[in-house]
Protein backbone atom coordinates (compact mmCIF):
# COMPACT_ATOMS: atom_id res chain seq x y z
CA UNK A 1 0.00 0.00 0.00
CA UNK A 2 1.10 3.75 -0.83
CA UNK A 3 1.89 5.47 2.34
CA UNK A 4 1.24 9.25 2.31
CA UNK A 5 1.99 11.60 5.08
CA UNK A 6 -1.22 13.65 6.25
CA UNK A 7 -1.27 16.62 8.50
CA UNK A 8 -2.36 16.05 11.89
CA UNK A 9 -5.90 17.62 12.63
CA UNK A 10 -6.28 18.64 8.64
CA UNK A 11 -8.61 17.19 6.61
CA UNK A 12 -6.50 15.52 3.78
CA UNK A 13 -8.17 14.64 0.34
CA UNK A 14 -5.31 12.77 -0.86
CA UNK A 15 -4.95 10.78 1.81
CA UNK A 16 -8.67 9.57 1.82
CA UNK A 17 -8.51 8.49 -1.48
CA UNK A 18 -5.41 6.42 -0.78
CA UNK A 19 -7.50 4.73 2.02
CA UNK A 20 -10.44 4.13 0.06
CA UNK A 21 -8.42 2.31 -2.69
CA UNK A 22 -6.78 0.34 -0.35
CA UNK A 23 -9.74 -0.82 1.32
CA UNK A 24 -11.22 -1.96 -2.22
CA UNK A 25 -13.85 0.66 -2.73
CA UNK A 26 -15.01 0.94 -5.85
CA UNK A 27 -12.73 2.82 -8.65
CA UNK A 28 -13.25 6.11 -8.03
CA UNK A 29 -13.00 8.18 -11.59
CA UNK A 30 -13.24 11.34 -10.65
CA UNK A 31 -12.60 13.80 -7.51
CA UNK A 32 -13.98 16.52 -6.22
CA UNK A 33 -11.88 19.19 -5.10
CA UNK A 34 -11.66 20.15 -1.51
CA UNK A 35 -10.58 23.72 -1.58
CA UNK A 36 -9.63 25.01 2.30
CA UNK A 37 -9.27 28.16 3.41
CA UNK A 38 -8.29 29.58 6.89
CA UNK A 39 -10.30 32.15 8.44
CA UNK A 40 -9.93 33.70 12.34
CA UNK A 41 -13.17 33.23 14.71
CA UNK A 42 -12.84 34.57 18.05
CA UNK A 43 -9.02 35.07 17.26
CA UNK A 44 -8.51 31.23 16.60
CA UNK A 45 -7.28 30.16 13.42
CA UNK A 46 -10.41 27.92 11.96
CA UNK A 47 -9.76 25.53 8.75
CA UNK A 48 -13.05 25.86 6.12
CA UNK A 49 -13.71 24.26 3.21
CA UNK A 50 -15.62 26.36 0.48
CA UNK A 51 -19.21 26.10 1.79
CA UNK A 52 -18.01 27.69 5.34
CA UNK A 53 -16.41 30.50 3.55
CA UNK A 54 -16.84 34.33 4.90
CA UNK A 55 -20.37 35.28 3.09
CA UNK A 56 -20.42 38.71 1.56
CA UNK A 57 -22.03 40.12 4.56
CA UNK A 58 -19.28 38.83 6.93
CA UNK A 59 -16.85 40.27 4.32
CA UNK A 60 -18.28 43.81 4.50
CA UNK A 61 -18.36 43.11 8.53
CA UNK A 62 -15.24 42.62 8.67
CA UNK A 63 -14.28 45.43 6.45
CA UNK A 64 -16.27 48.14 8.25
CA UNK A 65 -14.77 47.27 11.80
CA UNK A 66 -10.88 47.91 9.93
CA UNK A 67 -12.32 50.67 8.57
CA UNK A 68 -13.20 51.94 12.06
CA UNK A 69 -9.90 50.95 13.49
CA UNK A 70 -8.44 52.99 10.72
CA UNK A 71 -10.93 55.95 10.72
CA UNK A 72 -10.31 59.13 11.87
CA UNK A 73 -10.58 60.17 15.21
CA UNK A 74 -13.87 61.71 16.21
CA UNK A 75 -13.73 66.12 16.30
CA UNK A 76 -12.39 68.54 18.57
CA UNK A 77 -14.40 68.61 20.92
CA UNK A 78 -13.96 65.28 22.28
CA UNK A 79 -10.30 65.04 21.95
CA UNK A 80 -9.90 66.95 25.62
CA UNK A 81 -11.98 64.16 27.10
CA UNK A 82 -9.93 61.34 26.61
CA UNK A 83 -13.00 59.99 24.54
CA UNK A 84 -12.38 56.68 22.29
CA UNK A 85 -15.09 57.01 19.94
CA UNK A 86 -14.23 56.32 16.59
CA UNK A 87 -15.86 57.16 13.06
CA UNK A 88 -15.41 55.59 10.11
CA UNK A 89 -14.51 57.66 6.60
CA UNK A 90 -16.99 57.91 4.18
CA UNK A 91 -14.46 56.79 1.71
CA UNK A 92 -14.07 53.22 3.20
CA UNK A 93 -17.82 53.20 4.13
CA UNK A 94 -19.04 53.65 0.87
CA UNK A 95 -16.14 51.11 -0.58
CA UNK A 96 -18.09 48.35 1.76
CA UNK A 97 -21.06 49.60 0.88
CA UNK A 98 -20.14 48.71 -2.37
CA UNK A 99 -19.22 45.49 -1.82
CA UNK A 100 -22.29 44.14 -0.26
CA UNK A 101 -23.90 45.73 -3.45
CA UNK A 102 -22.43 43.02 -5.45
CA UNK A 103 -24.95 40.64 -3.43
CA UNK A 104 -28.63 40.05 -3.82
CA UNK A 105 -29.32 41.26 -0.48
CA UNK A 106 -31.77 44.26 -1.19
CA UNK A 107 -30.97 45.37 2.20
CA UNK A 108 -28.20 46.14 0.99
CA UNK A 109 -28.81 48.02 -2.20
CA UNK A 110 -31.74 50.35 -0.06
CA UNK A 111 -28.32 50.98 2.50
CA UNK A 112 -26.29 52.25 -0.87
CA UNK A 113 -29.10 54.82 -1.94
CA UNK A 114 -29.66 55.96 1.15
CA UNK A 115 -25.71 56.80 0.90
CA UNK A 116 -25.91 58.42 -2.48
CA UNK A 117 -29.29 60.84 -1.55
CA UNK A 118 -27.67 61.81 1.70
CA UNK A 119 -24.41 62.67 -0.46
CA UNK A 120 -26.07 64.25 -3.15
CA UNK A 121 -27.57 66.88 -0.80
CA UNK A 122 -31.02 68.74 -1.32
CA UNK A 123 -34.42 67.49 -1.67
CA UNK A 124 -33.20 64.11 -2.22
CA UNK A 125 -30.93 64.03 1.09
CA UNK A 126 -34.13 65.18 3.06
CA UNK A 127 -36.03 62.20 1.67
CA UNK A 128 -33.67 59.89 2.56
CA UNK A 129 -33.21 61.19 6.11
CA UNK A 130 -37.16 60.99 6.60
CA UNK A 131 -36.71 57.44 5.21
CA UNK A 132 -34.41 56.41 7.37
CA UNK A 133 -36.04 58.07 10.45
CA UNK A 134 -38.56 55.36 9.99
CA UNK A 135 -36.12 52.28 10.18
CA UNK A 136 -33.84 53.90 12.42
CA UNK A 137 -34.70 51.12 15.36
CA UNK A 138 -33.37 48.66 13.04
CA UNK A 139 -30.47 50.37 11.37
CA UNK A 140 -28.60 51.19 14.75
CA UNK A 141 -27.87 47.58 15.39
CA UNK A 142 -26.47 46.82 12.14
CA UNK A 143 -22.86 47.60 11.43
CA UNK A 144 -23.48 49.56 8.14
CA UNK A 145 -27.17 50.48 9.10
CA UNK A 146 -25.80 52.61 11.81
CA UNK A 147 -23.24 54.57 9.66
CA UNK A 148 -26.16 55.84 7.54
CA UNK A 149 -27.99 56.77 11.04
CA UNK A 150 -25.05 58.88 11.41
CA UNK A 151 -24.29 60.21 8.30
CA UNK A 152 -28.14 61.03 8.44
CA UNK A 153 -27.70 63.02 11.52
CA UNK A 154 -25.08 65.24 9.69
CA UNK A 155 -26.95 65.95 6.76
CA UNK A 156 -30.26 66.47 8.58
CA UNK A 157 -32.15 69.38 9.58
CA UNK A 158 -32.76 70.15 13.52
CA UNK A 159 -36.41 68.50 12.71
CA UNK A 160 -35.04 65.73 11.28
CA UNK A 161 -32.70 64.80 14.02
CA UNK A 162 -35.47 65.03 16.21
CA UNK A 163 -37.40 62.26 14.07
CA UNK A 164 -34.50 59.93 14.04
CA UNK A 165 -33.46 60.35 18.36
CA UNK A 166 -37.61 60.01 18.53
CA UNK A 167 -36.76 56.21 16.91
CA UNK A 168 -35.01 55.36 19.46
CA UNK A 169 -37.43 55.94 22.45
CA UNK A 170 -37.33 52.79 24.78
CA UNK A 171 -34.48 51.36 23.19
CA UNK A 172 -31.71 53.53 24.92
CA UNK A 173 -30.97 50.86 26.92
CA UNK A 174 -30.20 47.99 24.27
CA UNK A 175 -28.61 50.91 22.07
CA UNK A 176 -26.08 51.79 24.95
CA UNK A 177 -24.78 48.18 25.41
CA UNK A 178 -25.02 47.92 21.49
CA UNK A 179 -21.38 47.82 19.84
CA UNK A 180 -22.95 50.09 17.14
CA UNK A 181 -25.97 51.90 18.40
CA UNK A 182 -23.89 53.34 20.78
CA UNK A 183 -22.10 55.60 18.19
CA UNK A 184 -25.91 56.89 17.29
CA UNK A 185 -26.44 57.58 20.52
CA UNK A 186 -23.33 59.84 20.62
CA UNK A 187 -24.26 61.52 17.58
CA UNK A 188 -27.89 62.32 18.73
CA UNK A 189 -26.18 64.44 22.16
CA UNK A 190 -23.73 66.11 19.67
CA UNK A 191 -26.71 66.97 17.06
CA UNK A 192 -29.34 67.91 19.54
CA UNK A 193 -29.69 70.03 22.77
CA UNK A 194 -30.29 68.84 26.30
CA UNK A 195 -33.57 69.11 25.88
CA UNK A 196 -33.96 66.70 22.94
CA UNK A 197 -31.80 64.23 24.86
CA UNK A 198 -33.22 63.85 27.79
CA UNK A 199 -34.94 60.89 26.82
CA UNK A 200 -31.27 59.04 27.11
CA UNK A 201 -30.61 59.88 31.10
CA UNK A 202 -34.33 58.75 31.66
CA UNK A 203 -34.00 55.75 29.86
CA UNK A 204 -30.78 54.56 31.81
CA UNK A 205 -32.36 55.56 35.16
CA UNK A 206 -31.92 52.34 37.37
CA UNK A 207 -29.11 51.04 35.30
CA UNK A 208 -26.10 54.05 35.69
CA UNK A 209 -23.88 51.91 37.32
CA UNK A 210 -24.33 48.71 34.48
CA UNK A 211 -24.05 50.97 32.03
CA UNK A 212 -21.10 52.89 33.67
CA UNK A 213 -19.15 50.10 33.60
CA UNK A 214 -19.97 48.36 30.17
CA UNK A 215 -17.53 48.70 27.47
CA UNK A 216 -19.99 50.81 25.18
CA UNK A 217 -22.26 52.40 27.81
CA UNK A 218 -19.87 54.01 29.43
CA UNK A 219 -18.84 56.48 25.99
CA UNK A 220 -22.66 57.14 26.32
CA UNK A 221 -22.30 58.19 30.34
CA UNK A 222 -19.09 60.18 29.46
CA UNK A 223 -21.21 62.50 26.34
CA UNK A 224 -24.52 62.76 28.62
CA UNK A 225 -21.62 64.64 31.14
CA UNK A 226 -19.90 66.34 28.59
CA UNK A 227 -23.10 67.91 26.83
CA UNK A 228 -25.61 68.18 29.83
CA UNK A 229 -23.91 67.48 32.81
CA UNK A 230 -26.25 69.77 34.83
CA UNK A 231 -29.46 68.48 33.56
CA UNK A 232 -31.18 66.71 36.67
CA UNK A 233 -31.56 63.44 34.93
CA UNK A 234 -28.30 63.26 34.22
CA UNK A 235 -27.25 64.36 37.62
CA UNK A 236 -29.65 61.81 39.56
CA UNK A 237 -27.99 59.31 37.05
CA UNK A 238 -24.37 60.41 37.79
CA UNK A 239 -25.29 59.63 42.04
CA UNK A 240 -26.40 56.42 41.12
CA UNK A 241 -22.79 55.66 39.56
CA UNK A 242 -21.52 56.66 42.37
CA UNK A 243 -23.73 55.13 44.73
CA UNK A 244 -21.50 52.18 45.72
CA UNK A 245 -17.56 51.58 45.63
CA UNK A 246 -16.37 54.60 44.11
CA UNK A 247 -12.67 53.21 44.61
CA UNK A 248 -13.89 50.36 42.58
CA UNK A 249 -15.39 52.51 39.65
CA UNK A 250 -12.00 54.10 39.29
CA UNK A 251 -10.02 50.91 38.87
CA UNK A 252 -12.67 49.67 36.24
CA UNK A 253 -11.49 49.07 32.87
CA UNK A 254 -14.05 51.29 31.54
CA UNK A 255 -15.91 52.93 34.85
CA UNK A 256 -12.64 54.85 35.18
CA UNK A 257 -13.69 56.69 31.76
CA UNK A 258 -16.63 57.88 33.77
CA UNK A 259 -15.12 58.75 36.41
CA UNK A 260 -12.63 61.10 34.89
CA UNK A 261 -15.18 62.70 33.32
CA UNK A 262 -17.23 63.38 36.33
CA UNK A 263 -14.23 65.27 37.41
CA UNK A 264 -14.48 67.30 34.39
CA UNK A 265 -17.91 67.84 33.90
CA UNK A 266 -19.86 67.12 37.23
CA UNK A 267 -20.94 69.28 40.26
CA UNK A 268 -18.44 69.84 42.37
CA UNK A 269 -20.33 67.29 45.69
CA UNK A 270 -19.78 64.92 42.96
CA UNK A 271 -16.27 65.67 41.71
CA UNK A 272 -15.25 65.55 45.57
CA UNK A 273 -16.70 62.15 45.84
CA UNK A 274 -14.07 60.99 43.66
CA UNK A 275 -11.43 62.63 45.12
CA UNK A 276 -12.36 61.18 48.23
CA UNK A 277 -12.21 57.82 47.10
CA UNK A 278 -8.90 58.03 45.76
CA UNK A 279 -7.89 59.37 49.40
CA UNK A 280 -9.57 56.47 51.57
CA UNK A 281 -8.57 53.72 49.09
CA UNK A 282 -4.84 54.71 49.43
CA UNK A 283 -3.30 57.35 47.33
CA UNK A 284 0.13 55.71 46.86
CA UNK A 285 -1.35 52.00 45.82
CA UNK A 286 -3.84 53.86 43.55
CA UNK A 287 -1.41 56.02 41.82
CA UNK A 288 0.04 52.84 40.75
CA UNK A 289 -2.63 50.85 39.63
CA UNK A 290 -3.14 51.28 35.94
CA UNK A 291 -6.54 52.79 35.44
CA UNK A 292 -6.58 54.46 38.86
CA UNK A 293 -3.62 56.76 37.70
CA UNK A 294 -5.25 58.05 34.68
CA UNK A 295 -7.80 59.14 37.28
CA UNK A 296 -5.37 60.98 39.69
CA UNK A 297 -4.00 62.35 37.21
CA UNK A 298 -6.83 64.03 36.05
CA UNK A 299 -7.92 65.45 39.53
CA UNK A 300 -4.74 66.74 39.89
CA UNK A 301 -5.03 68.91 36.05
CA UNK A 302 -8.48 68.91 35.77
CA UNK A 303 -10.23 69.37 39.73
CA UNK A 304 -10.18 72.46 41.79
CA UNK A 305 -7.61 74.25 42.66
CA UNK A 306 -8.20 73.04 46.61
CA UNK A 307 -8.54 69.91 45.61
CA UNK A 308 -5.87 69.58 43.74
CA UNK A 309 -3.53 70.92 46.47
CA UNK A 310 -4.55 68.34 48.98
CA UNK A 311 -4.29 65.70 46.55
CA UNK A 312 -1.25 66.57 45.85
CA UNK A 313 0.30 67.61 49.17
CA UNK A 314 -1.07 64.07 51.12
CA UNK A 315 0.66 62.33 47.59
CA UNK A 316 4.10 64.35 48.15
CA UNK A 317 4.32 63.59 51.95
CA UNK A 318 6.03 60.00 52.23
CA UNK A 319 9.67 60.72 51.79
CA UNK A 320 10.86 59.36 48.14
CA UNK A 321 7.42 58.54 47.01
CA UNK A 322 7.42 60.84 43.99
CA UNK A 323 10.80 59.57 42.32
CA UNK A 324 9.63 56.27 43.65
CA UNK A 325 6.11 56.65 41.28
CA UNK A 326 8.30 58.09 38.71
CA UNK A 327 10.12 54.61 38.29
CA UNK A 328 6.03 53.14 38.09
CA UNK A 329 4.81 52.55 34.21
CA UNK A 330 1.07 53.74 35.35
CA UNK A 331 2.37 56.29 38.86
CA UNK A 332 4.44 58.55 36.19
CA UNK A 333 1.51 59.86 34.94
CA UNK A 334 0.73 60.66 38.88
CA UNK A 335 4.23 62.72 38.46
CA UNK A 336 2.94 64.30 35.32
CA UNK A 337 -0.16 65.92 36.98
CA UNK A 338 1.97 67.00 39.80
CA UNK A 339 4.38 68.82 37.16
CA UNK A 340 1.29 70.44 35.86
CA UNK A 341 0.47 72.20 39.43
CA UNK A 342 2.07 75.92 39.83
CA UNK A 343 3.19 75.75 43.58
CA UNK A 344 3.71 71.72 43.68
CA UNK A 345 5.79 71.73 40.55
CA UNK A 346 8.41 73.53 42.05
CA UNK A 347 8.60 71.06 44.61
CA UNK A 348 8.16 67.86 42.73
CA UNK A 349 10.97 69.03 40.29
CA UNK A 350 13.52 69.54 43.64
CA UNK A 351 12.93 65.60 44.40
CA UNK A 352 13.33 64.68 40.60
CA UNK A 353 16.60 66.90 40.32
CA UNK A 354 17.82 65.08 43.75
CA UNK A 355 17.82 61.50 42.40
CA UNK A 356 18.17 62.51 38.41
CA UNK A 357 21.29 59.71 38.54
CA UNK A 358 18.60 56.94 39.70
CA UNK A 359 16.06 58.19 37.34
CA UNK A 360 18.49 57.96 34.52
CA UNK A 361 19.20 54.29 35.03
CA UNK A 362 14.94 53.78 34.63
CA UNK A 363 12.99 53.24 31.97
CA UNK A 364 10.67 55.35 32.67
CA UNK A 365 12.65 57.75 34.49
CA UNK A 366 14.85 58.26 31.42
CA UNK A 367 11.77 59.45 29.73
CA UNK A 368 10.24 61.70 32.18
CA UNK A 369 13.60 63.65 32.99
CA UNK A 370 14.05 63.71 28.93
CA UNK A 371 10.64 65.32 28.76
CA UNK A 372 11.42 67.75 31.46
CA UNK A 373 15.04 68.53 30.05
CA UNK A 374 16.65 68.25 33.22
CA UNK A 375 20.72 67.62 33.34
CA UNK A 376 22.66 66.20 35.93
CA UNK A 377 24.48 69.48 38.14
CA UNK A 378 27.43 67.65 39.00
CA UNK A 379 28.01 66.77 34.82
CA UNK A 380 27.67 70.37 34.28
CA UNK A 381 30.06 71.26 36.55
CA UNK A 382 32.84 68.76 34.94
CA UNK A 383 31.84 70.26 31.52
CA UNK A 384 32.42 74.06 32.54
CA UNK A 385 35.86 73.06 34.57
CA UNK A 386 36.85 70.92 30.73
CA UNK A 387 35.64 74.43 29.13
CA UNK A 388 38.02 76.29 30.73
CA UNK A 389 40.53 74.51 31.18
CA UNK A 390 40.76 74.18 27.48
Amino acid sequence: PLSVPSVDGLPDPLATLTQAICAGSQPLTRVEPMCLGVVVKNTFLCVVDDGEGPSPSFRAARAYKRSQSDGAVCPSYLETHGSDLWLGSSQVAAEVIEERLQSDDGEDSRIAGWTSALEMGGQEASTAVADIADHTATLSFEPLGCHVVQHALEVASSEGARQIASSLHGLVMDAARSPYAHFVLEKIMYHLGAHDTAFIAQELQGCGRSIALNIYGCGVVCRLLEFSAQQPLVSALVDEVLARDTAALCCHKFGHRVAMSIISNASEGQRSRIITALREGGLQRLARHRFAARVMEQALTQGSRAEARALAAELMAQAGSVVSLAFHSFGVQVVRGLLELPGESKIALQYLQKAIRKLRKDKYGTILISELGLQDPEVDVVGTFAVFGA
